[in-house]
């Protein structure tokens, strides 16, 4: 049986130091001080990745050594590593080697592009990755040991929620006893369930996935959840297109923000109060926005690219399979918050459909056009969606009805109607589209597919 952290004075007193000064890292630094913290983390990590086979081997071939990585303005001398690269090396090139694997835990990635993958994470990556999360929850003028913290987490087998939180965190008895106001929900639960519960805790925050904090509206305006009145909403997972947000506002009358992390990286960006644009975390990662093997500029979008600051697993350096369309934006403004800013996240980049433009119509417009059932029919009858484009023309909508609501309010045909008309929207009145019932959708690929060669047109950018 593996030691407990939390039984180690040192462990102790550097998680204590991380939450109670790294937790404000910024607003305590200035750039020059946040710069000074940020190369001293990196080159850290940058030892510590040379003791893990995976990055030793490919720092070595590259010619690169310890020494010649001063801090991240020599982040460039680094090959960018991808997906695929990582997968070859699990599980045993993926920690050092004189490191127990069954010491940590593993996440798995989600899997929406169809291509799962695992790493490893320590108890410091677990609760750095929470206290990521509680910093944004302070920025909002709450106190998780004061208010009432509902989070509505993917606790589905192998999901990076499982493994920091069931796996991690859950079998800590400190973690039971001194977090009573966190209140963990699973997102794959119904929402009439998840609804009751948080009636009965009456939450002053609720951190949730995007459909199912429309689906939890839905029901609240139906007259569910009378007791449920929280301060602030964030909302993760997927884009929030803007009139859902207004709608999930309303209904809570409660400011809704989004928070950006992915599970390899842990939490990346959230909104700000003052102006609602999206602060990177950069005390505890550093990112990078590329686009054709070149930095873009301000507000252009770009490939996303992250860097991992802290950590005793699998290290993430200059990763770039997140897949996320992402613009820069390299102007401050003056909100009192130090580090990197996001100015607008598209999507990803390998889910997405084609306009016979060229164009490539991303997850942000595609989520709008769903968001309509919810707050324009209000219902939540589709429990599940799947969009496969055929080629440039014919498109092929799947769903799956929950039987219990097939009756209740709008018809499965009025539904269709109003996917059409959207994508008609999008991709023009001639296309054709058959919509269909299905009794469940894969999970193994992405919900959003498209067949269309690439090859047979130019690309002419992002929608």
């Amino acid at each position: 049986m593996s030691l407990n952290p939390f039984y180690n004075p040192f462990f102790l007193l550097k998680i204590l130091k991380n939450y109670f000064i790294d937790i404000n890292n910024l607003r305590r630094f200035n750039d020059d001080q946040l710069k000074q913290f940020r190369d001293k983390k990196f080159r850290k990590i940058i030892r510590y990745a040379f003791t893990v086979p995976m990055y030793k081997e490919l720092y070595e071939k590259a010619g690169i050594r310890v020494e010649d990585i001063r801090g991240l303005s020599d982040i460039y001398k680094l090959p960018i590593i991808s997906k695929e690269y990582i997968k070859s090396y699990y599980p045993d090139g993926l920690i050092p080697k004189n490191k127990n694997k069954d010491k940590f835990v593993t996440v798995s990635t989600s899997g929406t592009t169809g291509k799962s993958l695992s790493i490893f994470v320590d108890m410091f990556d677990i609760i750095m990755g929470l206290f990521g999360y509680l910093r944004t929850v302070k920025e909002y003028d709450l106190n998780w040991r004061k208010h009432k913290i509902s989070i509505i987490g993917d606790f589905a087998p192998n999901t990076a929620e499982t493994g920091y939180v069931k796996k991690g965190l859950f079998p800590k008895a400190w973690f039971q006893s001194y977090l009573k106001n966190l209140q963990w929900l699973d997102t794959n639960d119904k929402p009439e369930k998840i609804i009751e519960e948080l009636n009965s805790f009456r939450p002053d925050f609720i951190g949730g996935y995007t459909g199912m904090l429309g689906h939890l509206a839905v029901l609240k305006e139906d007259g569910f959840g009378k007791n449920i009145k929280p301060s602030v909403i964030a909302s993760t997972g997927s884009l929030l297109d803007p009139t859902l947000k207004k709608y999930i506002s309303n209904i809570f009358n409660a400011p809704v923000f989004e928070v950006y992390g992915t599970t390899e990286t842990g939490p990346i960006a959230f909104q700000c109060k003052e102006f609602g644009k999206y602060h990177v975390m950069s005390d505890l990662l550093h990112v990078e926005f590329i686009e054709n093997n070149r930095i873009v500029s301000s507000k252009e979008p770009g490939h996303i690219l992250v860097t991992k600051l802290y950590g005793g697993g699998t290290p993430i350096i200059r990763y770039n399979a997140i897949n996320d369309i992402v613009s820069p934006l390299y102007e401050k403004h003056n909100c009192g918050l130090a580090g990197d800013l996001i100015e607008k996240i598209h999507g990803r980049d390998s889910i997405y459909l084609y306009r016979r433009d060229g164009k490539k119509v991303l997850a942000m417009s595609i989520t709008g056009i769903f968001s309509k059932l919810l707050y324009e029919l209000k219902t939540s009858k589709f429990r599940d969606i799947k969009v496969i484009q055929h080629d440039i023309k014919k498109f092929e909508i799947q769903a799956v009805i929950d039987e219990k609501l097939r009756n209740e309010g709008p018809s499965v045909d009025k539904i269709f109607s109003v996917l059409k008309n959207g994508f008609q929207d999008y991709f023009g009145n001639d296309i054709i589209i058959e919509a269909k019932e299905v009794k469940n959708v894969s999970r193994k690929e992405p919900r959003i597919i498209t067949k269309v060669d690439p090859g047979k047109f130019k690309e002419t950018g992002y929608i």
